[in-house]
């Protein structure tokens, strides 16, 4: 679309109602996808040794990090839905600054189980159930999520996409360590970390269309 063809459809649309500022659009996101963690937890039911698990610095700092990531890659998507990124456009980076804290917290305690004949024994057991949990976790906030974003007008559709993916994903992940009685760290980097690297990147693609300013 040129710049005549842009400025003819606004002057058709005529005015439009401003969105909310990013912040609120992430406070009521927060919102809805927690009611939706705690809501699939109960259906599934926690995991049996949740009390003790929720005692343990590790797990408590591991999902402070998960929660970190999630809030600061929706607050990313709603800011880059502005064609100017709401003057922001570096807010894409900070979630990249809670995956080593994550990773460290998730994983550096058992490095040693993380060998290249671990994992690969445990792409041999074909657990496909918890990608298969983790995406449709995904899903139904995903699509509130960008029917939100196609209100905006990102011009970096691909970057809102990843953000948004990351988010949801992020959110599934946390309540997939909620429920799953699993902490091998083999499975959780081939069956948990795998999946949303490649839904992240759905995100993109789906993002390049989905989003892009009409």
């Amino acid at each position: 679309m040129n710049t005549e063809q842009l400025i003819k459809q606004l002057v058709e649309e005529g005015a439009q109602e401003a969105l909310p500022h990013p912040m609120k659009q992430t406070m009521k996101w927060l919102l809805v996808a927690l009611l939706y963690l705690v809501g699939v937890s109960l259906f599934f039911g926690f995991r049996a040794d949740i009390a003790v698990q929720l005692s343990t610095v590790t797990i408590d700092l591991e999902l402070l990090f998960l929660l970190a990531m999630a809030v600061s890659a929706a607050l990313a998507a709603f800011c880059l839905s502005r064609p100017d990124g709401h003057q922001m456009p570096w807010i894409k980076y900070i979630p990249f600054a809670f995956l080593l804290p994550w990773a460290i917290t998730a994983f550096a305690g058992s490095a040693g189980d993380l060998q290249l004949a671990n994992i690969l024994h445990e792409m041999t057991l074909n657990q496909f159930g918890c990608p298969w949990h983790i995406l449709l976790f995904s899903v139904p906030p995903g699509i509130v999520m960008f029917l939100a974003l196609r209100k905006g007008a990102t011009i970096r559709c691909c970057w809102a996409g990843l953000m948004a993916a990351w988010s949801v994903s992020t959110f599934a992940y946390m309540l997939m360590r909620l429920f799953e009685q699993n902490d091998d760290p083999a499975h959780l980097l081939v069956w948990h970390v795998f999946p949303i690297v490649l839904i992240c990147i759905a995100g993109m693609m789906i993002g390049k269309f989905a989003l892009r300013w009409r």
